[in-house]
């Protein structure tokens, strides 16, 4: 697709796949499931032995013990063949309490595998990965940031179970139109520029982040089926 027809079609026949329905029918739906572990191992930065080789969808709904407690959807949750839960969560705009919600959520998941008469051992890792269409944090630039257990001096780890990161597209895209990002080195830049090349918000599709796409398409099949369903 050449820069004039993108030019002729009107944002409506787009859809920002910062909008949930359209992440989750993306990267939620078992049928495309190859390109959710692609996408999970480029913000996770997996390779080799420890890349992400298989994924199974879990129910997104979590309710409390007991009567009066908050009940939670999901936006995606999938299990690793290392049995790691890794929850993705979409959130278009800052009602800030993103932070409190995402550790909730995430004691939620880490919990719900203690089962009645099962050991603390049994307890596995647990990733949360946010993806904010807002900026977050304002002590760095980066749009990438991930979060475990430290200690305060010495900076060891109290254990793995535990590893938060947050995706802040608005840096993103400021990142990107400051010349500092290259989606053909980066596998994380490339899919997170499907996210970022819509903003139904702003209304705004920013073509030169979509002909980046096209021209990543052209040699990476991955990035060539996305584009595929996407455009569907």
């Amino acid at each position: 697709m050449s820069e004039n027809v993108l030019r002729r079609i009107p944002l409506e026949k787009f859809v920002d796949l910062k909008v949930d329905y359209a992440f989750k029918q993306l990267f939620g739906n078992k049928k495309n499931k190859d390109l959710t572990i692609f996408f999970l191992n480029a913000i996770l930065n997996r390779t080799g032995h420890r890349a992400i080789k298989e994924v199974s969808f879990m129910s997104q709904e979590f309710s409390g013990e007991h009567r009066d407690d908050k009940q939670s959807r999901l936006d995606i949750l999938v299990k690793t063949q290392e049995n790691i839960a890794i929850n993705i969560e979409i959130q278009l705009s800052n009602q800030h309490d993103m932070i409190k919600r995402t550790l909730y959520y995430w004691s939620k998941i880490y919990t719900s595998e203690l089962k009645k008469g099962f050991g603390y051992h049994k307890l596995r890792p647990t990733i949360t990965i946010n993806i904010c269409n807002f900026s977050l944090f304002e002590q760095t630039d980066a749009y990438h940031t991930t979060f475990h257990l430290y200690e305060d001096d010495g900076k060891f780890r109290i254990d793995n179970v535990l590893e938060i990161h947050f995706i802040e597209m608005n840096k993103f895209i400021r990142q990107w139109f400051n010349n500092n990002l290259n989606p053909l080195d980066n596998e994380l830049v490339s899919w997170l520029s499907f996210l970022g090349v819509i903003d139904v918000r702003k209304k705004k599709i920013y073509k030169e982040i979509y002909l980046a796409l096209e021209e990543l398409a052209m040699n990476d099949k991955r990035i060539k089926d996305a584009l595929t369903i996407w455009q569907e």
